[in-house]
């Protein structure tokens, strides 16, 4: 008869190495740690190499900027910015204030933004954005460029910019405002209207008297439906053969007629062709 025995007995079990498991513990946490330690003195070694070369291009005379080239400067006088840019010549390229740069060049009035980069070893590039004038706007005695957005930024040259632009008269702030709106749209929507246009005066609450240039004369109208009636008014004074200086002005801001006051009512002649809107002579 044999003899049984249980095989999970504990005596059938290899005593535990409990020295050899602790040994291997160590190793394990001491390559854990040279790993660790490995990477952070990668980590320090790029980070003194990134200060000393930081430090490197800060005081390193051959990055002293020794060209500035200038891009853009359509209308902008050269002379106003070299005037700025002359101080950045011979700082260090890495030190030079972008932020700065560019709030010194906004000074100068037909500059709304720039570009700058740096081009190793000594050459800073700059790249300047220019505002563009839709009209002409008289204020104490001057007259200046007036962009998009109703900001006067320049005086009035005869060698700078387009002199050939309508004049804003009699307008500040809102009214200011309200009629570079009036002339930017047309501009968009109707150029031929915005190229006839020389003279523009807002008139309360939402008017304009606006100078045709070649009518040679006044036009009153609204916002609202303001190229529609022009035009019926082109269609009356070329049917009637009414040019520069027969009418005293016109007035399209009635409802559903035109009013044309003429120069000389006298021999002013009936109108001989009926317009698609009514026409009203007055004296």
């Amino acid at each position: 008869m044999s003899a049984g025995y249980d095989s999970t007995s504990p005596r059938f079990f290899r005593p535990t190495d409990v020295a050899r498991i602790r040994r291997n513990q160590r190793r394990i946490q001491f390559q854990r740690f040279a790993s660790i330690g490995g990477k952070l003195a990668i980590v320090i070694a790029i980070a003194v190499g990134a200060l000393l070369a930081y430090r490197h291009t800060q005081e390193d005379v051959r990055f002293a900027v020794k060209t500035i080239e200038i891009t853009g400067a359509t209308h902008t006088p050269r002379t106003a910015i070299d005037a700025i840019t002359r101080q950045y010549v011979g700082a260090n390229l890495f030190r030079i204030d972008i932020a700065r740069l560019q709030a010194d060049l906004r000074r100068v009035g037909w500059v709304t933004r720039i570009e700058a980069e740096r081009k190793i070893p000594d050459t800073l590039r700059i790249r300047i954005f220019e505002r563009t004038p839709v009209a002409l706007v008289a204020t104490d005695g001057h007259i200046a460029y007036v962009d998009e957005t109703g900001v006067a930024f320049s005086e009035l040259s005869p060698t700078v910019g387009d002199g050939d632009l309508p004049l804003i008269t009699n307008a500040a702030g809102s009214e200011l405002a309200r009629s570079v709106a009036l002339l930017r749209e047309l501009r968009e929507r109707d150029p031929q209207i915005y190229s006839r246009i020389s003279e523009v005066k807002p008139v309360a609450p939402s008017g304009f008297a606006l100078f045709d240039r070649e009518l040679g004369a006044f036009v009153y109208a609204d916002e609202g439906d303001l190229s529609a009636k022009w035009r019926d008014l082109y269609a009356v004074a070329r049917a009637e053969h009414l040019g520069m200086h027969d009418i005293e002005y016109a007035d399209l801001r009635f409802a559903g007629r035109i009013v044309v006051k003429p120069v000389h009512p006298a021999v002013l002649p009936p109108l001989k062709h009926q317009p698609t809107i009514p026409v009203q002579i007055t004296n």
